[in-house]
C-alpha cells in the first residue's frame, strides 16, 4: 500500500482525477453562493434553463468537449471559465498529490489541495461579482488554524515533539491570521484616507487573513506586494484601452465612465495568484529571507 503512494505517476493521475471533480464542484459553488443558495441541493443544473443534469452529462472535462462547450437541454452556450476551473483545479490538486509521492506528508498535501480550491472559488466569485464570501474567507482562515494544529509539518515543525509542535505551528497560524488582515486593514484605511473612498473591501482583508493562517506571516507580506504588482500589471494596461475605446466612443454617460479609472477593481484574485505563486515557486526562497532579515542580522 505504501508503495502505491510513493508511485509519483498514480498520485499525479490520482490527483488530476480528485482535482477535475472538486473543479466541477466549484462551479456550482462559483454559481450558487453569490446568489445565496445551497451547494448541496438540488443537484447540478444547468445554469441556463435550471433542467437537472444527469451524470453521463456531468463528467469533467469529457462532457464540455464531446458537447462541444453546449448544454445538451438547452443548447446553451457553457462559458469557458466551467472548463478552465476544471483543469486548474485538476492541476492544483495533481501538483499536491505529486508531492504527497515525494514527501510522504499528509499535511501538506490536505493543506494545499484545500488552499488551493479555495484561492480559485475567490478568483471566479470575486472577479464575476466583486464579493469574496465569509464561508471561503472566514471559513478557510478556521480550517488554516485547525490544520496547523493537525499537521504541525504546515509551518515546517513536523520534527518537534506532540504536543509542542501543534501548539507551536498553531500559534504561527493565529500570528499570520492576524498580522495579514490587520496590514492590508491598515494599508486599506491608509489608502481610503488619501484617496478619499474606499479603497480595500472587507472581503480582502479576511482573505489575506485566511492565506496567512495557511502560510504563515511571512506569506502575507508577499502576498499584499505581489497582488498589487500583479494587480498593476494587468488592470493598468486593459484601463487604458478601455479609457481610449470610451474617447473614440460618440456616447459618454459619466466621467469615470469616459476614463475608466474609479471603477472597482477585484483585488481579490490577485492576492491569489500571489498566493499561488508563493506556495508552488518562492516559498523556498522567501521564508528564509524574512527570517535572517527580522531575527538574525543583529547577531551576525
Amino acid at each position: 500500500m505504501i508503495s502505491l503512494f510513493q508511485n509519483e505517476w498514480l498520485m499525479l493521475i490520482t490527483g488530476l482525477v480528485v482535482g477535475s471533480i472538486f473543479g466541477s464542484f466549484l462551479n456550482v459553488c462559483a454559481h450558487r453562493i453569490p446568489k445565496g443558495k445551497s451547494i448541496i441541493s438540488p443537484r447540478s443544473l444547468c445554469p441556463n434553463c435550471d433542467q437537472p443534469i444527469p451524470w453521463i452529462n456531468n463528467i469533467p472535462f469529457f462532457t464540455w468537449f464531446f458537447q462541444r462547450g453546449r448544454a445538451r437541454c438547452c443548447d446553451f452556450k457553457i462559458p469557458i471559465r466551467y472548463i478552465a476551473m476544471e483543469i486548474s483545479s485538476a492541476i492544483v490538486f495533481g501538483y499536491f498529490f505529486y508531492q504527497f509521492s515525494l514527501h510522504n506528508d499528509l499535511g501538506l498535501t490536505l493543506s494545499g489541495c484545500l488552499l488551493g480550491w479555495i484561492l480559485l472559488a475567490v478568483i471566479v466569485i470575486d472577479a464575476e461579482n466583486m464579493i469574496i464570501p465569509d464561508r471561503l474567507s472566514m471559513g478557510g482562515a478556521l480550517a488554516g488554524v485547525i490544520f496547523s494544529i493537525l499537521f504541525p509539518s504546515i509551518h515546517g515543525y513536523g520534527m518537534l515533539l506532540v504536543p509542542e509542535g501543534r501548539i507551536i505551528s498553531g500559534l504561527e497560524s493565529v500570528l499570520g491570521l492576524l498580522i495579514g488582515s490587520s496590514l492590508l486593514f491598515w494599508i486599506g484605511v491608509s489608502a481610503e484616507k488619501i484617496l478619499g473612498r474606499e479603497a480595500l473591501g472587507m472581503g480582502d482583508i479576511k482573505l489575506l487573513g485566511c492565506i496567512g493562517a495557511f502560510c504563515g506571516w511571512q506569506a502575507t507580506i508577499f502576498v499584499i506586494f505581489g497582488g498589487a504588482f500583479l494587480g498593476s500589471l494587468v488592470s493598468i494596461p486593459m484601463l487604458l484601452i478601455q479609457s481610449k475605446k470610451r474617447k473614440k466612443s460618440s456616447v459618454v454617460t459619466d466621467e469615470k465612465e469616459a476614463t475608466a479609472f474609479g471603477r472597482e477593481i477585484p483585488f481579490g484574485p490577485y492576492l491569489a495568484l500571489a498566493t499561488i505563486l508563493y506556495v508552488v515557486f518562492l516559498k523556498e526562497w522567501i521564508d528564509p529571507w524574512f527570517v535572517k532579515s527580522f531575527f538574525f542580522n543583529d547577531l551576525s
